[in-house]
């Protein structure tokens, strides 16, 4: 595989022009403040604001599975699927381990740009700059170690400017009784995660080939000018992009792969000025989705007969946009789908 690390894109260099251009500085306070400076996607925003946006950036540009060495995952059994997942920052390998079966695999994961770890973790130790913690707690054959993405250039190495963090997950569907060495749960994540050490500390910049994953969700503020967007920051991943609309309300875009949408049953299929979106509504907000581009299938053809055609690993991008009111997500996923429909 491909190696992946940190690189200063045209984004996070415009991004840090305007900041350093800037008399105020970095500014204390939440990443939803307005501010005055030079405007991102038409709206101005704060100095704080300005930074989460480049460090968001940068951790789009780490492709997860450039991180996650395929070579290296066979070694610890037989790869039945590989690719992205979920929020697109995230890389997946499913595995038979040598003495186990296809009812209980192994799953290895990558996944890069959390704000923080969303979990416990214990004492962190630091290796060539990059900071690790185990989380604790773990289910039986399980082991996530979470580490510190490398610095972005140009942002200051303070409080005012956190960087983000990834993890690798290592977990044993036989709950603890395969193959991890000498009863070590953490053994083979750990082993991961030096494969992925070293890929950060020697950049080879690998882009994602899914067109979506190279797109900021924040970017559909560029086709909500006039439409009461008063702030937006990233979210809690690189992925997402929360919003402020007028009067308060919280909204958002998430940026995604999810399963093929079921042709019976499951959420509302609606037309919107033409076009179709899947709907539906919970007890606080309205969500409206749609699905650009083809279906990714990470199942691999070398694997078991009875693995190759798992649907759960049949994979589309997918475009989300929420709201307390359904007229204000109607609005958002109009102009997500103007901005992000391929």
């Amino acid at each position: 595989m491909g190696r992946s690390a940190t690189v200063v894109t045209p984004l996070v260099a415009a991004l840090f022009a305007a900041l350093l251009a800037s008399c105020a500085g970095v500014v204390e306070g939440a990443p939803s403040v307005a501010g005055v400076g030079e405007p991102i996607y038409g709206l101005p925003v704060s100095d704080h604001s300005r930074v989460e946006l480049a460090v968001a950036a940068a951790a789009r540009d780490i492709a997860p599975c450039g991180l996650l060495d395929q070579n290296l995952v066979a070694s610890l059994g037989q790869v039945t699927a590989f690719g992205p997942v979920g929020d697109l920052s995230t890389c997946h390998a499913e595995l038979v381990p040598p003495r186990g079966t296809p009812a209980n695999p192994v799953w290895v994961e990558v996944t890069v740009g959390e704000r923080e770890p969303t979990e416990d973790t214990g004492a962190g130790e630091v290796t060539s700059g990059i900071e690790v913690r185990p989380a604790v707690g773990a289910l039986p054959g399980t082991c996530t170690l979470y580490f510190s993405l490398p610095p972005v250039p140009g942002v200051p190495d303070d409080d005012t400017a956190p960087g983000r963090w990834g993890h690798v997950s290592y977990l044993d569907g036989a709950g603890g009784t395969g193959d991890s060495a000498g009863g070590d749960d953490c053994a083979e994540a750990r082993t991961v995660l030096g494969s992925v050490a070293d890929m950060l500390r020697t950049p080879v910049p690998v882009r994602s080939d899914i067109p979506l994953a190279q797109q900021d969700p924040c970017r559909v503020v560029e086709k909500m000018s006039g439409r009461g967007v008063e702030t937006f920051s990233p979210g809690s991943r690189p992925y997402e992009c929360l919003l402020t609309l007028r009067g308060g309300d919280a909204a958002s875009v998430q940026l995604a792969l999810s399963p093929e949408p079921s042709q019976t049953g499951g959420p509302e299929a609606v037309e919107l000025d033409g076009k179709t979106f899947t709907y539906f509504r919970d007890a606080l907000e309205c969500h409206y989705y749609f699905y650009p581009g083809a279906v990714f299938d990470t199942n691999l053809p070398s694997s078991p007969v009875s693995e190759r055609d798992k649907r759960s690993n049949r994979l589309t991008a997918s475009v989300a946009a929420s709201a307390p009111s359904c007229d204000d997500a109607e609005t958002l996923v109009l102009a997500a789908a103007e901005m992000f429909d391929y």
